[in-house]
Parts: C-alpha cells; sequence; structure tokens
C-alpha cells in the first residue's frame, strides 16, 4: 500500500485531485452568502423580487436586521401611505436601510409631516422616491425648513413635486450657505422675483452655486453687456453655469471663422445667449442656408440671433420654401423677413400663409404639414407636387 501511494505521489495524480477538490471547495465558499445576510437576501429575493445582485448589496446595509418583523412594519406602513409594490422596490434598492426604521418614532412622524406640507397620495410617494434623504434627516431641523421655503418661492405643491422630481439633488443644499445669500445676491443687482421663480423652476443650479462664483459670474456678464434688469441676464447666467470660459472664447473663435467679427459675437449674445448652445455642426449648417439660400445677411443674424435658435428641418427650411411658392404664384408681393416668419406660431403661420391660399395652392398645406416634420426638404420634391 505504501508503494502504491508513492507512486501515486510521484505521478501527480493524487495531488492534482487534491488541488481540484481544494480549488472547487473555495469557489463554492466564496459564492455562498454569509449566514448573516442569507436571512434578508432571502427576504429581499422572494418578498420584493429583487437580483441576486440587488440583493447581496442591500443586504451589506442591513447587517443589525436580526428578524423580519420590522421589515414587514414597513412594508405594511409604506402601503398604508399608497405605495405599491415597485414603488416600495425602488425606494428599499435607493435606501435599504428604509427596512430598519421605526415605524412609530421615525417614519410616522415625518409622513405626517409631509401631509401637513401638502403632500399626499402619489405626491407624497413621488416625493419621497426622488428624494429619500427626506427619511434619512431630522425632519423639523431639516426637511420642513426646505421645503417650506421651496414651496414660498414657487407658490404650490405641484410646481415643487415637479422640480424635486426633476432635481432629485435640490434637498440637499444648504439654505443658509448656497441658496439665501445667492438670492440675496440676484436681489440686490435688480432681478425681480417673477424672475427669480422663473429661475427656481428652469435653472436651480444657479442659485446653488457657492455665493462667490454667482458674484463673479454676474460681474463678467456685466462686463459684456447685458445690464442686470435685462431678461437675457438670467440666460446669460444659465449659459455661462453650463460652459466654460474656455468654451466661451472657442465658441467666440468658432464663429468668427464663419464671418462674425467680436463685436457681431457679443452682440448676438446680450440679445439672445442660448444661442451658444447650438452645436458647431448644426450652426455651419443653419447659416449656410440662412445666407446663402435665403439670403440673409451674415451682420443681420448677429442682430437676429434667435433665427439660430429655430429647427433648421422643422421651421426654416420649410417655412422659407412656402413663402418662395407663394411669391412665384402672386401670392405675397415684396421681401419678407425671416425673422418676422419665422416667430410665428405654428398655429399662425399655417394660419396665415397656408390655409388663407389653400383654394389657389391646395397642394402645398400637404406638403407643408409633411414636410415640417423633419423629413426631407426638397425643391424638387415641392415642384413635383405644384406639377
Amino acid at each position: 500500500m505504501v508503494l502504491l501511494l508513492k507512486k501515486l505521489f510521484r505521478s501527480n495524480i493524487l495531488y492534482s485531485c487534491t488541488f481540484r477538490f481544494s480549488t472547487t471547495t473555495t469557489i463554492i465558499h466564496s459564492k455562498t452568502v454569509p449566514k448573516s445576510h442569507s436571512l434578508v437576501v432571502d427576504y429581499l429575493l422572494s418578498r420584493l423580487g429583487f437580483s441576486p445582485e440587488k440583493a447581496a448589496w442591500a443586504s451589506k446595509h442591513l447587517n443589525h436586521l436580526k428578524s423580519l418583523e420590522k421589515a414587514e412594519t414597513v412594508l405594511y406602513f409604506l402601503k398604508s401611505y399608497g405605495f405599491d409594490e415597485s414603488q416600495i422596490k425602488k425606494l428599499v434598492s435607493l435606501y435599504p436601510q428604509a427596512l430598519c426604521c421605526d415605524v412609530e418614532r421615525t417614519l410616522k412622524p415625518k409622513f405626517e409631516g409631509l401631509q401637513g406640507l401638502g403632500f399626499s397620495g402619489q405626491e407624497l410617494a413621488h416625493l419621497i422616491l426622488s428624494n429619500h434623504m427626506v427619511l434619512r434627516c431630522n425632519f423639523e431641523r431639516n426637511v420642513r425648513p426646505k421645503i417650506e421655503f421651496w414651496r414660498g418661492i414657487l407658490g404650490s405643491v405641484e410646481l415643487l413635486c415637479k422640480l424635486f422630481k426633476a432635481k432629485q439633488w435640490l434637498l440637499n443644499f444648504s439654505l443658509e450657505l448656497r441658496v439665501l445669500p445667492n438670492l440675496a445676491l440676484l436681489r440686490e443687482v435688480g432681478v425681480p422675483d417673477k424672475r427669480i421663480t422663473l429661475i427656481v423652476q428652469r435653472h436651480p443650479r444657479l442659485i446653488l452655486q457657492k455665493p462667490e462664483y454667482l458674484k463673479a459670474l454676474t460681474k463678467k456678464i456685466e462686463g459684456m453687456g447685458i445690464p442686470h434688469e435685462s431678461s437675457m441676464f438670467v440666460w446669460a447666467l444659465s449659459i455661462l453655469l453650463r460652459i466654460t470660459m474656455t468654451r466661451f472664447h472657442a465658441k467666440l473663435e468658432f464663429m468668427k471663422s464663419l464671418g462674425w467679427s467680436e463685436v457681431d459675437f457679443l452682440s448676438a449674445f446680450q440679445k439672445n445667449p442660448i444661442f451658444l448652445t447650438v452645436s458647431e455642426t448644426m450652426m455651419k449648417k443653419k447659416i449656410d442656408f440662412l445666407v446663402n439660400k435665403a439670403g440673409c445677411k451674415l451682420s443681420k443674424l448677429a442682430r437676429d440671433p434667435r433665427l439660430l435658435m429655430f429647427s433648421l428641418d422643422k421651421r426654416l427650411v420649410p417655412r422659407h420654401h412656402v413663402m418662395q411658392v407663394l411669391k412665384s404664384k402672386g401670392l405675397y408681393s415684396g421681401n419678407f423677413s425671416l425673422g418676422y416668419i419665422m416667430s410665428h406660431s405654428e398655429k399662425k403661420f399655417v394660419k396665415n400663409y397656408l390655409i388663407s391660399h389653400k383654394e389657389r395652392v391646395p397642394e402645398l398645406l400637404d406638403w407643408y404639414i409633411a414636410n415640417s416634420k423633419g423629413g426631407a426638404h426638397s425643391n424638387s420634391g415641392l415642384k413635383q407636387k405644384e406639377k
């Protein structure tokens, strides 16, 4: 027997079997969920429908959960406030510690407090799902003052819900260190409260900046010739928050390469800062069409940069074609202002230039409807319909 064992070791057969067994055991052990987590993992898998990976991750935050009684109490409580299964699953996936909360001492007072602030039903569920920090923070010291503040600016719970849902990070910022100093600065330089409400609705990041940064930015914009009382002042602030000054100067050089002077660029920025958000590729296409096909002077675009904001395929090209057809048929005399024509609402344009001429050019309305939806615009297609 001893001789047989020696032969087996010499041939590495026994060593190989031992190694494979040891490796297999190690792999199996590494994939086994620790006993302390197994109860929670099983619960998350079976009760909430978590994936194995998500359940394993969430269980790390629930080490101290010794039984499932508290978790079941939390689920029952959430359902009593209108949370459905998918909403409960989402909340636990975002904030697993919710299953450890004491219902009577922690959750109930907060939910009742939110109801007292005007949130109920799905509005309450959406608020908590988009800002689960309300369950983590002290309600009276942190949550209530912030919600009352934002509601006071916006004027309604409905608008507040929309804002919190879109900007999930909003309640994380300090009112005292960020928001209030920035609002005071905007009011100090003459921005009216109505416009401040608009800022909060559309560009809340503006008043969440470090106050010293926002102050420096207001001075830069003032130096560019946009007065504080101008409606473009807020837009300029918003744009320069989205693009760095390096990018701003790169845009200037790009527009100069297309034929503008620095004076033209600053003039356009003063009138409509939003044109800086148009990509360089699209800007080239728009200027090529407006200058080379629609006959608009480049200097005119600097004076009326709205034209650079309209959709090329859905507005500029089809409306220009309509006006060309009307002129060719003697239904519109003289030159027309591109800015005037393009700034009409869709309803007004269709009524004034298509429906009013439907008897003389019946096919033009159908062509416009088809081609103003982003389809291919071509003179050949228009001429085929005219025939």
